[in-house]
């Protein structure tokens, strides 16, 4: 269950110089060799695997660390530090992993079996405060290290330098996946005990890994520059790039830049008016691709008036949006090519709509006969609200038991999406008698806030956009789902926490079989439904707009940009 939370953001005065170079690659000046990307949002400097949450931070972990296994531009997995694929016993508990030798840390230090073992400790330590812990939850001897007394994760093996043997306690459908996407530690950089991870929390803005690139240089409002790794032993051919900068972009003025020459690659773009003039334009071209994500609103399930069942489904009603999507994702200019390509849709379910199972429901290609889909419905919208014992007030606003219906809604500066979708909310929740209260803070600041249980009371309901690694079903279970002390999931920002979707969620994952698994991913979908923490609002199709000097780039729903760099040259 591979959540890097993509919801779905810098050097300091050194950004603007010219980069040294590193062995390897191709020759030529090093502007030349230069790759800078465009961003929307601020990087948070959380460039830790264990440890992050915005998908920004995420592309300085991929071009810094390595997993054991990677995805490939087809979205299938293939070894990265492992030397082929795992080898896994007949019951499907045990997986055993064949490191690579003569990786080395980008500090020059070996990447050997106990770089591995410390990072799943890690994960399992009791003052782990980070949401990956889903990652080693089931590994044999979790709850003895994470709860107890134990001094070690007896279930990661290390019997010698070069192998790997994880040991769980139960079959599970995404184990692979799990275990093999995780970004590998070095155990020498920080003095760890068990008990205090202090040091390391502290230190994310830090990354030392083993893959192609470090990081040289990061501020947190201009953006961040990399380097070619020294350490790094690239194939023949490969990563010929030898610097990166991610640079903080504003969104009024990105495209700009980007025909101007100023940034080179704007990843992920779904505005219609960036899209459309950017295939007009002959000296740029771009990647399309199936998002692997969505974006939602989440509602708080625990305190205010969105704790009642009713105002969230009352609100999923009373939310227009297939006229959201027709609005956004309107064509004012665009070459026929782009014309042709459906820019956005609307979810049946907040799922991964890439995953090779349940990815059909969720764009509407296959339909479940429970599945609540909340087409706009201002009636009934007012029906539920009625029934739920909410009475309109003589101004209009809704309330009940003193409470008036006012819904604090969390916001984030520069955002296209809400541009378009509060000043429609507004509306037509007003019109079944519900206020919405705006705050609006910036990207990284959202996502602290819905982290933070202290912070509940601040908001009954935000807008995000997730982004998944995988293509299965299991980030679900960190969605709606609970910890093994049953507990809301760290990526759980609902708080929902319900005994029968618990129940299929369980049930769905702690197996190796496909349609026990399925089976119970559908009960799961659709009792999420019902209890709507979060609404669906689009999918779409994502472009990667690019210069024409940048070639084999290779993109899709799972393998980015950051991950695609093994094969880009610069003209």
């Amino acid at each position: 269950m591979n959540k890097r939370k993509w919801l779905a953001g810098l050097s300091s005065v050194a950004m603007a110089a010219t980069l040294v170079g590193c062995s390897g690659g191709n020759s030529g000046t090093s502007a030349a060799n230069t790759l800078t990307v465009g961003i929307y949002q601020e990087l948070n400097g959380v460039f830790s695997p264990m440890y992050y949450e915005s998908a920004y931070d995420g592309d300085v972990i991929n071009l810094v660390y390595q997993a054991l296994l990677k995805y490939d531009v087809n979205d299938e997995l293939q070894p990265d530090l492992a030397t082929e694929m795992p080898e896994v016993s007949a019951d499907g508990l045990t997986y055993t992993f064949k490191l690579k030798e003569g990786v080395k840390f980008s500090d020059g230090t070996p990447l050997t079996s106990s770089d591995v073992k410390y990072t799943f400790t890690v994960m399992a330590d009791p003052s782990y405060t980070g949401r990956m812990s889903n990652v080693v939850s089931n590994v044999v001897g979790y709850e003895e290290y994470h709860n107890g007394d134990a001094e070690e994760l007896v279930g990661v093996e290390t019997p010698d330098d070069y192998t790997v043997v994880i040991k769980t306690k139960s079959a599970q459908i995404d184990a692979l996946n799990n275990f093999g996407t995780m970004g590998i530690c070095s155990d020498e950089q920080f003095d760890y005990v068990k008990g205090d991870t202090t040091e390391i929390e502290s230190n994310t803005d830090q990354p030392i890994g083993s893959g192609p690139y470090v990081l040289k240089t990061y501020d947190k409002a201009t953006g961040a520059s990399l380097t070619r790794s020294e350490t790094f032993e690239a194939e023949e051919g490969q990563y010929s790039v030898e610097n990166i900068i991610i640079k903080k972009t504003d969104t009024s003025t990105e495209y700009d830049e980007l025909a101007n020459g100023n940034v080179d690659l704007l990843p992920n773009m779904m505005e219609q008016n960036k899209v459309g003039p950017a295939s007009l334009n002959e000296n740029l071209t771009f990647n399309h691709y199936t998002r692997a994500g969505v974006g939602y609103l989440a509602f708080n399930t625990v305190e205010g008036p969105t704790a009642d069942v009713a105002v969230r489904q009352a609100l999923s009603y009373a939310t227009d949006r297939q006229s959201f999507v027709d609005s956004f994702y309107a064509y004012d200019e665009a070459s026929d090519e782009v014309k042709d390509i459906p820019l956005g849709y609307v979810p049946q379910a907040y799922w991964n709509p890439v995953s090779n199972t349940m990815g059909d429901y969720v764009t509407g290609e296959k339909e479940i006969a429970g599945l609540t889909t909340y087409e706009y419905d201002l009636e009934k919208a007012k029906q539920v609200l009625d029934q739920a014992g909410w009475v309109v007030g003589a101004d209009g606003i809704r309330e009940k038991d003193g409470q008036k219906l006012t819904i604090k809604f969390a916001a984030t500066e520069e955002n296209s999406v809400l541009e378009t979708l509060i000043p429609m909310i507004t509306k037509s929740w007003k019109e079944i008698g519900v206020e919405l209260k705006q705050t609006t803070v910036d990207f990284n600041t959202l996502l602290s806030m819905i982290a933070d249980d202290s912070q509940l009371s601040d908001w009954n309901a935000f807008f995000l956009a997730t982004g998944y690694t995988g293509v299965a079903d299991t980030d679900a279970n960190i969605n709606y789902g609970v910890t093994a002390d049953g507990k809301p999931d760290p990526n759980n920002y609902a708080r929902i926490n319900d005994a029968t979707l618990n129940d299929a969620l369980n049930k769905a994952y702690n197996t190796a079989d496909a349609a026990v698994s399925e089976e119970n991913y559908l009960i799961a979908m659709e009792r999420s439904s019902e209890l709507v923490p979060y609404l669906p609002l689009y999918g779409n199709e994502y472009f990667d707009l690019y210069n024409v000097r940048v070639k084999g780039l290779e993109t899709s729903p799972v393998h980015t940009w950051s991950q695609a760099m093994d094969k880009v040259t610069l003209e």
